[in-house]
């Protein structure tokens, strides 16, 4: 064999290694391909839950279907006393001050006793009774002094108070009288309406609004900033579905559709919203079954599913 042909040779040898090699890793590939795609499409695409467990979880479904969603305009503003539920008792005649039957704090109910004072004209003892029912907050006078016309006592009751919104030029034109509001203390909520709307005092730039609050629980102090949520008016969408059906996953928004036993999470489009409802741009159509209630177990569910936990 001569050089040239033993070059040949070599180069031959060397270029089939090299193929075996390239065919060895495309091989390697596909197989990993391959094992990708299998667990891809072990990968659960749907949870099955029976009618019973439905009921069990309290697991709630719903037709998708068209929704109003409400407009609403962002408010600040104070708790204020209702004046109707302040009293300041004075006596009906000048005299001596027998007997305050009350101390401050004391609940009293309307018609009870309050003081006895006598007369200095007739000098004829005569009772001051409660004109309405609540706590006294205020005690002017004791025994033996003489009334004066001054307040005695003061009784409140402050189960009814008021917010008192501001109300801005830019805003002003779409509030009106008796249009819902929804207030907001910290984690405390409540449905009312605006009772009237006045000009603010010493000139300031805006209106008031003015909100009865139902303070029977007293969560409502007085003094109190809230946020007003007024109900201006009503957008309609062609598909709306509660805020409590939508979920987070994979960084996804998703909600669970229902055909048969088998809930299938879809990925969704959200667009405007609401406190309430939540408008679907894309992915559920109208008439099918979407979960509305409680959808958060069914995610627990897929994800323990996806983590082989069969427990």
């Amino acid at each position: 064999m001569n050089t040239s042909q033993f070059t040949l040779l070599t180069s031959a040898r060397d270029l089939l290694g090299v193929l075996a090699m390239l065919l060895t890793l495309l091989f390697a590939t596909v197989a990993l391909a391959d094992d990708d795609d299998e667990e891809a499409e072990e990968r659960p695409e749907y949870v099955v839950l029976s009618q019973e467990r439905m009921l069990e979880h309290d697991i709630v479904t719903a037709s998708a279907a068209s929704g109003s969603l409400s407009l609403t305009t962002r408010t600040f503003g104070r708790i204020v006393h209702d004046p109707a539920s302040l009293s300041h008792i004075r006596a009906r005649f000048d005299g001596v001050v027998k007997r305050i039957m009350v101390n401050i704090g004391d609940k009293v109910e309307k018609g009870d006793t309050l003081a006895i004072i006598e007369s200095n004209e007739s000098l004829n003892q005569y009772s001051i009774t409660s004109p309405m029912s609540g706590k006294i907050i205020a005690r002017h006078a004791n025994d033996g002094e003489l009334t004066n016309g001054q307040v005695l006592l003061s009784v409140a009751n402050y189960s009814r108070a008021i917010a008192q919104l501001a109300i801005f030029p830019k805003q002003r034109t779409h509030i009106a009288a008796d249009m819902e509001v929804t207030l907001r203390l910290e984690e405390l909520k409540q449905q009312s309406s605006i009772s009237h709307i006045t000009s603010s005092p010493d000139d300031k730039p805006y209106s008031i609004a003015f909100v009865n609050v139902d303070n029977g629980s007293g969560y409502w102090p007085l003094g109190a900033m809230v946020e007003g949520y007024i109900q201006i008016g009503f957008q309609e969408v062609n598909l709306a579905l509660p805020k409590s059906s939508i979920q987070e996953l994979d960084g996804q928004t998703i909600v669970f559709v229902k055909e048969g036993e088998r809930f299938y999470p879809r990925q969704v489009k959200l667009g405007n919203t609401d406190n309430r409802l939540v408008e679907i741009v894309k992915g559920v159509q109208i008439g099918q079954q979407v979960v509305v209630e409680n959808s958060y177990l069914l995610k627990a569910d897929l994800l323990k599913m996806e983590a082989g936990d069969d427990d």
